[in-house]
């Protein structure tokens, strides 16, 4: 029991290390929040453009339609299809030789935030499909008779509510999210799980690596909860019970 404690949970091997991986804890969040902004804003154009169509338009119009849904469906599939750590070495290496001035000067900092973007989108593009699909096409057409225009219809009656029925998905791709930024130490990014390996590497102490698990679950855990008491207000608001295990 002292061999363990000794090696997961000593004090003085943490000690002079706690503040960088503080540090890394921060630089967790700032990555989870920045990659999370730009995955939901390209998700839900994703979603938008996998339903996007027209009835009344011409030949020209429905092809461009049909274009911008194969593109939506592509993308999807594929970031949905590849491993995120893929996604991220395919970028640290290539970028900088990509011969776009933009992308060739990005820190390490802003190639996690692309990467972990371009797979959490397809993800929530999903969910924001199905969020969309759930609405009842009675309230698009009370409101279309009611003089709105598709894109008004859009904003005002599909996607507020769309938004509000996928919130718990949504929450839980968030946290799946912040422990998927772990994978970024792989490319030198000092987030938690880096700095923790690094102080783990000088102390051959794993107790590092204990206080960045304790930083994961000061941080996921509060979300977990949040996540189960929306559930079950959702759950009372529309009159659902719970199960009774006889």
């Amino acid at each position: 029991m002292g061999t363990i404690r000794e090696l997961f949970f000593s004090w003085d091997a943490v000690r002079p290390y706690l503040g960088t991986i503080a540090r890394g804890f921060l630089l967790t969040v700032r990555i989870t929040f920045t990659a999370l902004i730009f995955a939901a804003l390209a998700g839900m154009m994703f979603a938008i453009l996998r339903q996007a169509r027209t009835a009344h338009a011409g030949r020209l119009r429905r092809i461009w339609f049909a274009v911008l849904r194969a593109v939506a469906v592509i993308y999807i599939d594929v970031f949905r299809g590849l491993p995120a750590l893929l996604v991220i070495v395919l970028l640290y290496v290539s970028l900088p030789f990509s011969g776009i001035p933009v992308l060739e000067g990005l820190s390490d900092f802003w190639v996690g935030v692309l990467a972990l973007s371009l797979v959490y989108a397809a993800y929530l593009a999903e969910i924001f499909r199905a969020g969309i699909e759930s609405v009842e096409r009675g309230q698009v057409e009370a409101a279309r008779s009611l003089g709105m225009s598709n894109r008004q219809t859009l904003g005002r009656i599909v996607l507020p509510q769309a938004v509000r029925r996928v919130l718990p998905p949504l929450m839980n791709e968030f946290i799946i999210l912040s422990k998927d930024t772990a994978l970024l130490s792989t490319i030198a990014v000092s987030e938690v799980l880096g700095a923790a390996r690094d102080a783990q590497a000088q102390t051959l102490n794993s107790t590092p690596l204990t206080a960045a698990a304790i930083f994961y679950l000061i941080f996921t855990l509060p979300l977990t909860r949040l996540v189960d008491r929306y559930i079950a207000r959702e759950r009372q608001r529309s009159g659902g019970g719970t199960v009774v295990i006889p």
